[in-house]
């Protein structure tokens, strides 16, 4: 085999490893070991959480726990509204459902209850994936843990509900408002100092980190990839992110830590959904997302799937005998819908997708796509177009790149005649080859030119097939019920394969020798092997962008033989 054929593969091959390896770069930093964790922040070990390799569970008391009959507002009830039990702790919105843990006051069970999981899987989605541990909005106040403590709740109406929990040296109240569209809504969280001195001390509210369930993603896999993370914008625009990935035996280490900062947005996230929130407040605040170092299972006959993750918000506290000290977010519970998203543009929450290495391509693919779709009414369809309208404009380079093939085939003869005279002399062999190719108007490089912009194209779609939530469970006909996972079935891709090697067929290569154009052959079945795991929008632009260019090819072949 020459080298210049296996140079041909490995360079393939490579391609295909700096995409992947430049995009788990950008969504997956190595995480940084931490020998010392803020003391305020504490593994959450409620009876189903379990030891990596172990089935029992971990517990933990804490100080100050209050007792159930210590648990009643210090203000006026009629403040509160209506005290409700724990059969009726729901919130029900349009869009979601939210139900509130007796133990913490943590928002339980979520539903958004016009999404769901998969199109042939019609259970609503969860933002938040808890079994009812109290995660999302569990409060630390010092070294006291509320998150194991009783609460109560009031409903003021259906859509506003008050938690309160209480022990002897403070009140917490947390205040929910939930809009009926837009999927946003509004926290106020309140510490009310009961003693006779003031307090200083920490305030710490957990936002619902999940980690990804264990059998999730892959290419024979149920379930399909969440990429389940924890992200920040800081004030100068950066958003800085890191997953939070199933670990078979996980050990606690701190994998993101912002100290004293203005944050535009906080988030816990997936890569459809998120819980985000926005500060209305104007003092400094930490965030630290850590590994706990315990995994979960749903129940006591399940396996374990999902490693114990937390998030966590930090304000100094500074409360006089008697006063009340509070902080207000808006919040953000729902899909990662650019169009939903574009509405929060002072919020900047559409920065919260994360379209990867490839974003500078991704986001503008989308707009189009997006306008397409519009217009078509189907998503399939729209990729159709798109790679249309994307061959219209590369035609050009298409065109010149054809010429010049046609004119190394014409010199062809020539070049052979120089590879024999200089068979022994190399460098007169290169020169000679080069002013050949001056004289008769032939660069060696323009043949390349049509397929370099294509390369970042493709990867953008593939970003734009991966992150768009407008694309989640889009069908185009037949058996391809989700554009955004590969083809159950393989058709598309093994289509492919039989397309890309016609298109070789029509391809002129003059300069490859035998050996080379054999090796030549085996490109799209390697090619057809990685799209196995794409998604199938993907594998459908690939063959859309092949049966353009072999009209193209033909188209120009005829023009060019009736030009002899």
């Amino acid at each position: 085999m020459k080298k210049e054929s296996l140079g041909l593969i490995a360079g393939m091959i490579l391609l295909f490893g700096f995409y992947i390896g430049a995009e788990n770069y950008y969504i997956k930093k190595n995480l940084q070991e931490s020998a010392h964790p803020p003391s305020q922040i504490q593994a959450n070990t409620q009876t189903v959480v379990t030891t990596a390799g172990s089935d029992k569970p971990n517990q933990t008391s804490q100080p100050d726990s209050p007792t159930q009959a210590s648990i009643s507002p210090s203000n006026d009830l009629e403040t509160f509204g209506e005290l409700v039990n724990q059969e009726n702790a729901f919130v029900s919105v349009p869009y979601a459902t939210f139900h509130f843990t007796k133990t913490g006051g943590c928002i339980g069970d979520n539903f958004l209850t016009q999404e769901k999981q998969a199109y042939n899987n019609p259970q609503p989605v969860s933002v938040i994936e808890n079994y009812q541990i109290c995660k999302a909005f569990g409060v630390k106040v010092g070294d006291t843990d509320m998150r194991s403590s009783p609460s109560t709740l009031w409903k003021k109406s259906e859509n506003n509900v008050v938690v309160v929990q209480k022990t002897e040296k403070f009140e917490v109240i947390k205040k929910f408002v939930f809009s009926q569209v837009n999927y946003i809504g509004h926290i106020e969280i309140s510490v009310k100092n009961l003693t006779d001195k003031s307090l200083e001390l920490p305030l710490s509210m957990e936002i619902g980190a999940t980690s990804d369930n264990k059998n999730a993603g892959g290419l024979f896999s149920s379930l399909p990839a969440e990429y389940h993370g924890a992200a920040i914008m800081l004030a100068d625009g950066s958003v800085k992110r890191e997953l939070t990935p199933f670990e078979s035996s996980p050990e606690r280490k701190i994998i993101l830590e912002e100290n004293q900062i203005y944050p535009q947005w906080i988030n816990v996230e997936s890569l459809y959904w998120m819980n985000a929130l926005v500060p209305q407040f104007h003092t400094p605040l930490s965030f630290t997302v850590v590994r706990t170092g315990f995994n979960l299972k749903k129940d006591t006959l399940s396996a374990i799937d999902q490693t114990v993750y937390e998030a966590w918000m930090s304000q100094n506290l500074s409360i006089a005998p008697g006063q009340t000290q509070s902080f207000s977010y808006k919040m953000y519970f729902g899909p990662k819908d650019e169009k939903v998203l574009n509405s929060f543009k002072g919020d900047k929450l559409d920065e919260s997708i994360d379209y990867g290495f490839f974003k500078i391509i991704a986001r503008p693919l989308y707009y189009v796509l997006s306008f397409v779709q519009g217009i078509v009414k189907n998503w399939g369809i729209a990729i159709i177009v798109l790679t249309i309208l994307i061959n219209i404009v590369l035609l050009p380079l298409q065109i010149k790149g054809y010429s010049s093939a046609q004119k190394m085939q014409v010199i062809q003869p020539k070049i052979k005649e120089l590879q024999e005279k200089y068979k022994d002399d190399k460098t007169t062999l290169q020169r000679e080859t080069m002013s050949m190719m001056s004289q008769q108007g032939v660069n060696p490089l323009s043949g390349c030119l049509p397929l370099l912009p294509q390369i970042p194209v493709f990867f953008g779609l593939n970003s734009t097939m991966q992150h768009t939530f407008e694309l989640r469970q889009s069908p185009f006909f037949f058996w391809i019920h989700d554009l955004t996972r590969h083809d159950p079935y393989f058709v598309l891709p093994i289509l492919m394969a039989f397309l890309m090697l016609g298109y070789q067929k029509m391809m002129p290569m003059p300069s490859m020798d035998p050996n080379q154009a054999k090796m030549m052959k085996f490109l799209p079945i390697i090619f057809s092997l990685f799209m196995l795991v794409y998604p199938a929008g993907l594998a459908l632009y690939v063959i859309t962008n092949t049966v353009f260019s072999m009209a193209r090819q033909a188209v120009l072949s005829s023009h060019f033989n009736k030009k002899k």
